[in-house]
């Protein structure tokens, strides 16, 4: 475990605006690749295997990092390995918000209520489903079959089980921009792409919730909701005042929206205009 102790060492180095905050790990791969973790195999025959050729190995890491008081987030894209991410946590006996899972881009049901119960947050990428399509005729979804495939990327689902849902973009995977990352949170499609038909409508979340993922619920997957995530006395003052109103303004638009003032710790570093 030396060189998890080494990343323990990290922890501790910070700036202004910087801090290293957790260790990542990966579990599996992708499901176009035919690496993502899957219950059963693809439509190929592929997706049986961990990326961890000893994932009691991966288990024991995240046991150490977690007694050193460090977060971690685990790459997890197929349904088996964000079943073995969840059994992992709940065998150190603990539920603090302090480990997430990061895509979840197929899951069953019986796993969703397990991201509350043991204080896993979910880290998601709703833009993600544009290398989707409504008609399954993509090949994420012909490599998973249509069962899978209706389990893409549960967002509303999850949000709804009572669990923290983070949203982000993968940058370079996707787009970075939150506004565009909110905008499909909302439309399950791209914004401004009218003409593509949204993938699994039901969960799209609404204006609130996809701002929260940014927002407050981003801080608490971070472990930072005392300090970050709202604006209020003894929060760090780190905000972007936006031309339209994030929850009700029409995702397409707010998509476009003027970025008038960001502040990042206290301190104003762009204004609209300038």
């Amino acid at each position: 475990m030396d060189g998890l102790d080494h990343l323990v060492e990290l922890q501790r180095r910070d700036g202004r605006h910087r801090a290293v905050g957790g260790v990542k790990f990966f579990i599996d791969g992708t499901v176009e690749g035919g690496t993502a973790w899957l219950e059963h195999p693809d439509c190929h025959g592929q997706g049986t295997a961990a990326f961890w050729p000893d994932t009691a190995e991966f288990g024991r890491a995240v046991g150490h990092l977690d007694r050193a008081g460090v977060q971690t987030a685990t790459h997890a894209i197929g349904d088996a390995g964000v079943r073995h991410v969840l059994d992992t946590v709940e065998a150190l006996g603990t539920a603090w918000m302090r480990h997430r899972v990061e895509h979840i881009e197929t899951v069953p049901d019986g796993q969703l209520g397990r991201f509350a119960a043991l204080g896993v947050a979910a880290s998601m990428q709703p833009s993600h489903t544009a290398y989707t399509r409504a008609d399954h005729g993509d090949e994420w979804s012909r490599r998973l079959g249509p069962e899978r495939a209706e389990r893409a990327w549960r967002c509303r689902d999850l949000r709804e089980a009572g669990a923290t849902l983070a949203l982000g973009s993968d940058w370079p995977i996707a787009h970075y921009d939150p506004r565009q990352v909110i905008g499909a949170a909302r439309l399950r499609r791209l914004p401004g792409e009218t003409g593509a038909a949204p993938v699994q409508p039901g969960q799209a979340l609404t204006g609130l919730m996809a701002l929260e993922g940014y927002t407050s619920h981003a801080a608490r997957a971070a472990g930072e909701e005392a300090v970050a995530g709202r604006i209020a006395p003894g929060c760090r003052a780190d905000l972007t005042a936006f031309g339209l109103d994030p929850v009700l303004a029409p995702a397409d638009e707010f998509a476009e929206a003027e970025v008038r003032l960001t502040m990042v710790g206290g301190r104003v570093v762009h204004r609209g205009g300038e």
